[in-house]
């Protein structure tokens, strides 16, 4: 029974600080000053209708922009982890004071699944993150390269795009590198 009030107190905790409308505010990113990807155009083909999606939100197309990026999706990971390591806490503290059975069927508890998996799940989603950023911006950087010898964008601009390629490309090397999954 203490468990799961416990359990109880750190979800709710947890679902009150993880308001993405009102409890956070989005991580600092730099807006892009090009136009969106996005065509106005309604019956084109990947159109979307970005409207405002509550009335303490920004804009859809801020939202779009700065909420649903990689910078974003990162720094909620780092709070999804936040949130398993104070359950990791909760768990070993009431370890000895309910049944293995009861521990049992909450979900989760097991100490190889505290250690091993809530280290590498996240892992396996920063790194998908990382990587689609990594694909992204190589994309980027080879469309401005066309439109570049194609005389559309200026030089400035190539550097912008060949600086955010390579930008991504560390980050994902220091991921590589040093976020290393256990067992």
């Amino acid at each position: 029974m203490l468990i799961r009030l416990l359990l109880g107190i750190v979800l709710i905790a947890a679902l009150v600080s993880f308001n993405p409308v009102h409890g956070l505010e989005p991580p600092q990113t730099r807006v892009e000053l090009l136009p969106p990807p996005v065509p106005q155009d309604p019956s084109a083909v990947g159109y979307l209708n970005l409207h405002k999606r509550h009335p303490d939100a920004a804009e859809g197309m801020v939202e779009f922009n700065t909420l649903y990026s990689a910078p974003a999706a990162l720094q909620r990971l780092g709070q999804i982890e936040d949130f398993l390591a104070s359950f990791a806490v909760l768990t070993n503290r009431v370890r000895n004071q309910i049944s293995p059975t009861e521990l049992s069927a909450i979900g989760n508890t097991a100490r190889d699944m505290q250690t091993i998996g809530f280290h590498n799940i996240p892992l396996i989603v920063e790194g998908t993150l990382l990587k689609q950023d990594y694909e992204l911006k190589h994309a980027k950087y080879e469309l401005a390269r066309l439109r570049h010898a194609g005389h559309e964008i200026s030089v400035s601009e190539l550097e912008r795009a060949r600086r955010e390629y390579a930008d991504a490309t560390k980050r994902f090397q220091d991921f590589w590198d040093k976020k290393l999954p256990t067992d």
